[in-house]
């Protein structure tokens, strides 16, 4: 084979709306061919803007056979571009046509180098990778189009940190078929490596994740199905996707005909880190679920859940545990009332026992279908109404479970309820009504007034929110208001010493962070309807002053006091205001030279006053704990006269 030798080049060449510059074409008698240019503007710019050479030879060249169908041409090729090398097959033969595009063992730091990858993705200088292309067409059919990627070590990174691949092992193939409906088949797995990407984040050295999928597209839209996705062993997926335009929108759905999951590696390898933003992580999960269902139009269209022998354990921050749940939900179907069982539920050290709960199943939601009550703590716990919103349900855009919930407590027995919570112990018993509560984009709110019956008062609790209930550093406003509270039975319960009468008070614009006080106005004191004297224990009046960090005065000597164990008084009254830390005392009256907190009555007539109006916060509430636990502490001295 003799070719005729050639040699041409060009400052620039222009056609259709490409533009190639430092042109050069040269070719020998041998079939030795060299092909280059040193940039192109244009079409085609993001993947070769920064050059080509192609260097090869024509093996085989034959433009005039015995017949048309019997000429052929084949040629074989290097290339390179952009620091990356591969090589080319050409082969037009009497039968097929065959183009055969690979490179291998290729430094994925080039790819860096394209201008076509998104700028905002840095690619390190680690790992390597290999790909090829392949199109095969015989005579008379459509073509055959076939692909493949393999990538070793390969690492990406965002610049703000939310997208991340490590040491990534990944292979995939795959084939087109350019019909009137064109086809595509994909299927690969990712062997090893971390991957980041959002919130979501995975490790796959203890096992990898298996992909494949069919897509067809159209005038009509795109579908994708089946969609195959599994790990051998946590989770097992089988779905289908469609996307048709229509509108400003295009119309989406997904329905996935079946997704297992298999606990405690489900919860470890996708879960986990997705629900730690919710401190939800450290859990110990067991049991199995199994879905089907389908969105669309961007919200839950219909579904069923399964539950199998699942629980779910805080063991990290001993908040909440579920033992033995099962359940068969389907959200959307009116038709269909779930029940939801559990053998054991603890909330902190609250143990509710087993249970069972009848749910009707609105679209995008989950409803309680009747009242549950759960005896707890010596007394009852009436849920009344409950509604869940899942994620994706119409109404939803947070990406979380929006929750309503509407209860009532009944004659819980305090000295359980204390123990439970690891208070200081006391008895009595309480009950109350909450009205209204929300669980909405991540902000608990209560409607109307949360109300307690203690101390043969009421306590209630209002314009109540939290936000982070959940997460890092929850932040809870409310005011809170006292009434009628027997002062016999509070002492009483906290060892206080004993006072007898009634309180009044409030709470007012209380803000608590990570569930410690950061800011409140308070007051408690006599009520102004109370007329008369009560009783106030020496011990008491002890505690009293410890708090006020002052002293207790009568006209009495010493040893003439001793002889009294019991006191009268007309009214008491003690509020603070916190800020940065700081308890600024009020009481009754401020002559400017003390705080009276207790107008005494009666012989022997005792008078307390306060003589620091500013407190440390931290600690005075160490005193307050001090005294709950029966010890005395004395802060604060009389100024000298």
């Amino acid at each position: 084979m003799t070719l005729p030798a050639f040699t041409f080049s060009a400052g620039s060449l222009e056609f259709a709306d490409r533009r190639l510059e430092d042109l050069g074409l040269s070719l020998d008698a041998a079939g030795a061919f060299r092909f280059s240019f040193e940039r192109m503007q244009g079409a085609g710019a993001e993947f070769l803007g920064q050059g080509l050479v192609v260097e090869g030879a024509i093996e085989e060249f034959d433009p005039a056979g015995p017949a048309p169908d019997d000429r052929a041409l084949t040629v074989r090729a290097a290339l390179s571009s952009s620091g990356l090398a591969g090589r080319l097959l050409f082969r037009l033969g009497a039968d097929e046509l065959r183009i055969e595009l690979a490179t291998a063992d290729q430094p994925l730091a080039a790819l860096g180098d394209i201008p076509g990858l998104p700028e905002a993705v840095g690619w390190s200088s680690g790992g390597r990778f290999d790909a090829g292309f392949e199109v095969l067409q015989a005579r008379g059919l459509s073509p055959a189009i076939s692909f493949h990627f393999g990538a070793t070590d390969l690492s990406f990174d965002s610049p703000d940190g939310r997208y991340a691949g490590e040491a990534l092992q990944l292979a995939a193939r795959g084939s087109v078929r350019p019909a009137a409906e064109p086809f595509v088949e994909l299927e690969g797995r990712i062997a090893g490596g971390e991957l980041l990407l959002g919130d979501f984040y995975r490790d796959f050295a203890d096992a990898g994740l298996n992909f494949a999928g069919d897509g067809r597209w159209s005038e009509g839209g795109v579908e994708l199905a089946p969609i195959r996705v599994d790990d051998g062993g946590a989770l097992a997926l089988e779905a289908a996707a469609r996307l048709r335009p229509g509108g400003d929108e295009p119309q989406w759905s997904l329905e996935v005909s079946s997704l297992e999951l298999a606990f405690p590696a489900a919860y470890r390898r996708y879960l986990e880190p997705l629900v730690a933003a919710w401190t939800l992580d450290g859990l110990e999960v067991t049991g199995a679920v199994s879905w089907n269902g389908e969105w669309a139009a961007g919200a839950l269209a219909s579904g069923d859940l399964e539950i199998s022998d699942f629980s779910v354990v805080d063991v990290r921050r001993e908040r909440f545990a579920v033992t033995g749940l099962t359940a068969r939900l389907r959200p959307g179907d009116h038709a269909f009332d779930s029940r939801l069982n559990w053998q054991g539920l603890l909330v902190g050290r609250v143990n509710l026992g087993a249970g069972s709960a009848l749910l009707d199943s609105e679209p995008g939601a989950i409803a309680l279908l009747e009242p549950l009550h759960l005896d707890v703590l010596g007394g009852g716990l009436d849920l009344e109404s409950l509604k869940i919103l899942l994620p994706g349900g119409a109404g939803d855009g947070s990406g979380e479970p929006d929750i309503s919930l509407r209860a009532s407590i009944d004659d819980l027995d305090m000295a359980q309820l204390t123990a439970a919570l690891d208070w200081p112990a006391f008895g009595g018993r309480i009950s109350g009504e909450i009205p209204g509560v929300s669980l909405d984009d991540g902000v608990l709110a209560v409607d109307g007034q949360i109300r307690f019956e203690v101390f043969d008062g009421l306590i209630s609790l209002g314009k109540m929110g939290i936000e982070r209930p959940f997460g890092v550093l929850p932040s809870l406003a409310a005011d809170v208001e006292i009434s009628n509270l027997d002062l016999e039975q509070l002492t009483s319960a906290f060892s206080f010493g004993q006072i007898a009468g009634r309180l009044d008070g409030y709470v007012r614009d209380l803000r608590m962070l990570d569930w410690k006080p950061v800011a409140f106005d308070a007051w408690l004191g006599t009520p102004e309807r109370q007329s008369g004297a009560n009783d106030i224990s020496r011990k008491a009046v002890n505690r009293l002053t410890t708090i006020g960090g002052g002293s207790a005065t009568t006209a009495l000597t010493g040893p003439v006091m001793r002889m009294f164990s019991r006191f009268s008084y007309r009214r008491l009254g003690l509020g603070c205001t916190l800020e940065n830390y700081v308890c600024v005392l009020r009481g009754l009256e401020d002559d400017g030279d003390g705080v009276l907190l207790l107008e005494g009555a009666g012989v022997p007539k005792i008078t307390i006053r306060a003589y620091n109006r500013e407190i440390d916060w931290p600690q005075m509430v160490s005193n307050l704990l001090a005294i709950s636990e029966g010890d005395s502490i004395q802060i604060g001295e009389k100024p000298d006269s």
